[in-house]
């Protein structure tokens, strides 16, 4: 573990009470409570006290030691380099599934780096191996009460586990699951689902193993192995078909209803592409408890079936016409194309005037087997509309795309197409939402009189994780 010398200020905020006492921007934190800092979990840990001893290194050398009495939590106002103050923890593994090997050339560096850091996954909720962990992070995992963690489990069999990491030490690891546990740490866990490898006996052995740490453990969460077109010289990996994500289905369900009669949750959940892929009904609203996993591509679908319907009747009991005629188009992804089109009709039943396109829109960039909206880009969206507009199809008065299209913190796609140069080119304007039914419904009736970029519904969302890492 890298103990940090000496910790430098990079900024400090106005009227803080390190602006108050004098800190300034290039002086360093030596201590604090009389111990070095490693990350930024020392620091939080530490600056939450309300008598706080810190010793600073000014830029001219001179070294003095400040008391300050404050409430438990109030910030001091100091601004580090990087949201970790450390470097965040890089992955040891090669994953024969992993996404970012799978990248086309070119990209921006901070798709390509993998992290694996038990911070971040507290923090911004990403997933960990735990193959680049000591028992001295679980120990701080444990004294800082990180929780909940989210880790990449895959398989419970070590040596297939092992195999679809390619790394030795990662069926060894799983012990440190046991100290979790007994810590009282909660965890979310992953299956990325392989065909062959890791479905079938392998699957329900992993469900079967972890489902013994509930309810400690609050979700197994299982997600298709994701496919791009940049395979050459990779592990060479099948798509699951229709038939396979039904059998996963039913196999899954079966261990759902168990675990909702044992631990009143059915702690295994599947990503809504399954469903999707299959044809098959969404499970419950209810099922998905605070719908913890949203992020992750679970219950996304039901959570917006249960507010559509909600609002759709509040919609309806307006009776709107609208004054002007208009039609709007709808930026989606092929897997949803069919559910979208579905939605489509029903609001043009009950907003008169209205008419939706649904432009469902193949990605090239990845590959066609990359069929979710959130992994569209903005290359592909113009040249379909390009391609609509030549064969004469009326695009509307304005595009409709949701904001999980984009970078967390700045308005980019994933090929760094930024969205102000796709409006540009496509001449119309561009009306950006949050993701929700509500604001779904809210861009239908939404009032275009420019040629510009509207964003409706804007949420806080999770820290970045390229933010987290750009540094």
């Amino acid at each position: 573990m890298r103990i940090i010398d000496k910790v430098l200020i990079y900024d400090v905020k106005k009227n803080s009470i390190a602006d108050e006492i004098g800190l300034k921007k290039g002086d360093y934190i030596i201590t604090l409570n009389g111990e070095k800092i490693i990350d930024i979990l020392d620091y939080k840990f530490n600056v939450a006290d309300e008598y706080l001893e810190l010793e600073i290194e000014h830029s001219d050398g001179t070294i003095e030691i400040y008391e300050i009495e404050k409430d438990a939590s109030e910030d001091l106002g100091i601004i580090f380099e990087t949201e970790l103050i450390d470097k965040p923890h890089s992955c040891y593994n090669n994953c024969i599934f992993c996404f970012m090997a799978q990248l086309p050339d070119n990209v921006r560096e901070t798709l390509v780096f993998k992290d694996d850091d038990y911070r971040l996954s507290f923090f911004s909720g990403n997933y960990i191996t735990m193959t680049n962990m000591k028992e001295s992070d679980i120990d701080r995992i444990i004294k800082y009460r990180l929780s909940p963690i989210n880790i990449s489990i895959h398989a419970t069999d070590e040596n297939v586990r092992c195999m679809m990491l390619n790394n030795r030490h990662a069926g060894k690891v799983l012990k440190y699951l046991d100290k979790l546990y007994d810590a009282g740490i909660y965890m979310n866990t992953q299956i990325v689902l392989c065909k062959k490898i890791n479905d079938g006996t392998i699957l329900e052995k992993t469900i079967i193993d972890l489902s013994k740490y509930a309810p400690v453990l609050k979700s197994i969460c299982v997600v298709p192995v994701g496919l791009s077109n940049n395979r050459e010289g990779l592990y060479k990996l099948e798509e699951l078909s229709s038939k396979d994500c039904s059998d996963i289905i039913d196999l899954v369900l079966k261990y759902q209803e168990e675990f909702k009669k044992k631990y009143k949750t059915p702690l295994v959940f599947l990503a809504d592409e399954f469903y999707l892929k299959a044809n098959r009904k969404m499970p419950n609203y209810s099922d998905y408890g605070d719908f913890g996993q949203i992020e992750d591509g679970i219950g996304m679908t039901a959570l917006f079936e249960h507010d559509f319907k909600k609002e759709i009747k509040l919609l309806k009991e307006k009776n709107i016409t609208l004054k002007e005629s208009k039609t709007v188009s709808i930026i989606t992804g092929k897997i949803v194309e069919e559910y979208m089109i579905k939605k489509a009709k029903a609001i043009e039943k009950i907003i008169n005037g209205l008419k939706i396109n649904v432009i469902a829109v193949e990605n090239k960039y990845f590959g066609e087997k990359i069929t979710v909206t959130g992994l569209l880009t903005g290359v592909d969206i113009l040249n379909k509309i390009k391609c609509l507009k030549s064969s004469r199809n009326n695009i509307g008065d304005y595009i409709i795309l949701p904001k999980v299209m984009l970078k967390d913190d700045e308005d980019i796609f994933l090929d760094d197409t930024k969205l102000e140069d796709l409006q540009e080119n496509i001449d119309l304007p561009i009306v950006v939402t949050d993701g929700s039914a509500k604001v779904f419904l809210e861009a239908m009736l939404f009032s275009t009189k420019e040629k510009n970029i509207y964003k409706l519904g804007e949420r806080d969302s999770m820290q970045s994780y390229e933010n987290s890492i750009k540094n």
